[in-house]
């Protein structure tokens, strides 16, 4: 049973990321992909086993979720437009839920990497459904499947979060020929956001580099693999890649800089003129266009093309303190982990946390640029953080082959007397 229920958590990503119901009605007809979430969920909650719902309730991030609802109950009230303030809240409720049977199912190592490559060969499939992005990279292709891959640039961003998984799958496998399988889903993974020419993702795809080079207890063998990536990624590269990039700090001579800037200021104004909750949720393009659009503006109605300036824009101050807080709390506790993991010398929760880390920067870097808050990415990723620190906290990731037989793993004894972050 528990490994039926588990999955059906699996099966979310393919439903939810690949969309089959593009290619075969008879999905979207009898709303399987909303049903499966459902009734999984449903299962999840009367299951025995797994972690209690007093704890997934009082987890970091659940609190923060739980602030977010209550941002968005209280925009349905007041707000002009509820239309879209009901599809956001209906949307971030299904993607708490997926965040709940993440914490709560994912119990185990196995099951954490489970996770990670399902995450990752949904997009690698996508690549393959969509190669138009990938085959001809001069042309910035519009992707099916979600709406949050219907973008190059969100398509990218969404990639970037899962490289660090498919590394670690890789230098983590037991098996070479695994090893060098998860290898080639990496190298396919940055040739990938090379092809899409997103700035945001190959800007969280640095910071990924430089932040595993930092942290991993085997630098030289980081080095050496995301130095081969990078080489790889840059021998493929198209001119207009490298046009792209160059315009990442020309503003006076990039429309689309200029466009970022004009809307992170108006997100400022929005914040100040509705400091509680915001102009509403996915509200900002119309809001921009009918009040806030500058004297003599010609052009689409932007949007705020950042996570931060967007939650500060549609929710106000309270929704930027969400976020905030989410964020900070969650990469704070992430780091505490991992320097105790370093101390203590417990490579095997190390590796496993300091791969979530850089997904979690790789959202946290490309989502600058991008204004995804409500895709399904800070709930998958909030789900698996938690779900991975209390794995670590609890010493039920696998021990290093020399602890006394016994003994508790060295990340609990570094932690045993300090409170455990949640």
């Amino acid at each position: 049973m528990a490994q039926a229920l588990f999955a059906t958590l699996l099966a979310f990503f393919w439903f939810d990321y690949l969309r089959p119901g593009e290619y075969f009605p008879v999905f979207y007809a009898l709303k399987v992909g909303t049903l499966v979430p459902l009734v999984a969920f449903a299962l999840t909650i009367g299951a025995s086993g797994g972690r209690p719902n007093d704890e997934v309730l009082a987890a970091h991030s659940s609190k923060w979720f739980g602030l977010l609802l209550l941002i968005l109950f209280l925009q349905f009230i007041f707000a002009d437009v509820r239309q879209y303030v009901w599809e956001t809240f209906t949307g971030v409720l299904g993607y708490m839920l997926v965040y709940y049977m993440i914490v709560r199912q994912v119990t185990s190592l196995a099951r954490v990497r489970a996770v990670m490559a399902s995450l990752i060969l949904v997009h690698v499939v996508t690549v393959f459904l969509y190669p138009e992005g990938v085959m001809n990279p001069e042309v910035r292709a519009y992707l099916g499947g979600a709406p949050f891959f219907a973008d190059g640039n969100d398509f990218g961003w969404s990639v970037a979060i899962v490289v660090p998984m498919a590394l670690y799958l890789a230098y983590a496998s037991p098996k070479r020929t695994l090893a060098i399988f998860f290898y080639g889903l990496a190298a396919l993974l940055v040739l990938t956001v090379v092809a899409t020419q997103s700035r945001g993702a190959s800007l969280a795809l640095l910071a990924i580099a430089m932040y595993i080079a930092l942290k991993t207890g085997r630098k030289g063998r980081a080095v050496l693999v995301l130095g081969a990536l990078a080489v790889l990624g840059l021998m493929f590269a198209p001119d207009a890649y490298f046009e792209r990039m160059n315009t990442i700090t020309t503003y006076e001579e990039d429309g689309s800089a200029q466009g970022r800037i004009l809307a992170w200021k108006t997100a400022m104004r929005m914040a100040f003129e509705h400091p509680l909750l915001g102009v509403g949720a996915k509200h900002f393009s119309v809001a921009f266009g009918a009040q806030y659009k500058p004297d003599g503006y010609v052009g689409p109605y932007l949007n705020a093309h950042s996570i931060y300036f967007v939650t500060l824009g549609e929710l106000g101050f309270s929704g930027l303190v969400f976020l905030v807080g989410l964020l900070v709390g969650n990469f704070r506790r992430n780091e505490r982990l991992i320097e105790a993991a370093k101390a203590s010398k417990d490579t095997v929760n190390m590796e496993l946390l300091v791969s979530v880390q850089a997904s979690f920067l790789a959202f946290l870097v490309g989502g600058a640029f991008l204004s995804g808050v409500f895709y399904p990415h800070i709930f998958v990723l909030s789900g698996l953080m938690e779900a991975v620190r209390d794995l670590a906290a609890r010493g039920a990731t696998v021990q290093p082959e020399s602890a006394p037989p016994g003994a508790p793993p060295p990340l609990v004894r570094a932690v045993t007397n300090r409170p455990l972050p949640r």
